[in-house]
Parts: C-alpha cells; sequence; structure tokens
C-alpha cells in the first residue's frame, strides 16, 4: 500500500493532464449564448477517441460521422443540458461517448443520444462548463 502511495507522489500530475471525471468549480453554464464552433472548432479537432458506439458501422464511418456532425454543428447555439452531469465512470448509454482532443491541448468530453426529435449532443470541459445542441440530420 505505501508502495502505491509513493508511486502516485512519484509520478504527479502535470499541466497537461486533465480530470474529466470530476470537472473543476468553473461555470456550467458559461457557454450559454455561444455556438458548438466558438467552444469546439472543428478544425482544431487533434483527435477523437470513441469510447462507445451503439452502430453497426464500420469504426472508420463512426469517427468520420462525429468529425461531420461537429463540422455541421458549428453554427449552432449551446443550450444548458436538460439534466445533471454523469458521475464519473457511470456507464453510458447513448449512440456515442467520445474524448475530443483539441491541438490546444483542451480536452472534452463529448456524449450522443436519441430523443424524440433526433439526436441531442452534450459537451463537457474539465472546469465544468457544458452545453448541448442538436445536430442537423446527415445529408
Amino acid at each position: 500500500m505505501a508502495l502505491l502511495a509513493g508511486m502516485a507522489f512519484a509520478a504527479g500530475a502535470t499541466g497537461a493532464d486533465v480530470h474529466l471525471g470530476k470537472p473543476g468549480g468553473g461555470e456550467p453554464s458559461r457557454w450559454q449564448g455561444l455556438t458548438v464552433g466558438a467552444v469546439l472548432d472543428p478544425a482544431q479537432v487533434e483527435r477523437i477517441i470513441v469510447l462507445r458506439a451503439v452502430t453497426s458501422a464500420p469504426r472508420e464511418l463512426d469517427l468520420a460521422n462525429l468529425r461531420r456532425m461537429l463540422a455541421d454543428s458549428a453554427h449552432l447555439p449551446l443550450q444548458p443540458p436538460s439534466m445533471a452531469p454523469a458521475p464519473p465512470w457511470r456507464p453510458r448509454d447513448g449512440i456515442w461517448h467520445a474524448v475530443v482532443l483539441m491541438r490546444s491541448g483542451q480536452v472534452f468530453d463529448l456524449e450522443l443520444h436519441a430523443d424524440g426529435a433526433g439526436l441531442r449532443a452534450c459537451l463537457a470541459a474539465e472546469d465544468g462548463a457544458r452545453g448541448c445542441f442538436q445536430p442537423p440530420p446527415a445529408a
């Protein structure tokens, strides 16, 4: 046990580490009135890491669909989330759950769910900011 604690202190967190499981004390609604593109510029996405995909599409198509959805939604306003943030490590029940890594070093949690009006996507940042939007249907 002491060895494990010592390893944790020796490794330490760096400024590049991100903890989406316990958001910082920022204002969750600070994105209100901003568009998706103002918060997450699709042209600046470095990498998308899909953690869950409930589709029959090949993995390359899932990734392409997420990138397309972010680009097609850049002009849409972010809305307040309709439910409280999920506790860390809860099982995800959406269609897609992904981590979006930006060239700037920012990291976003992205979850997409189906609702009565189609898809609803929600973004969250490590500082606690959150917002949702309705992606347009695929062409």
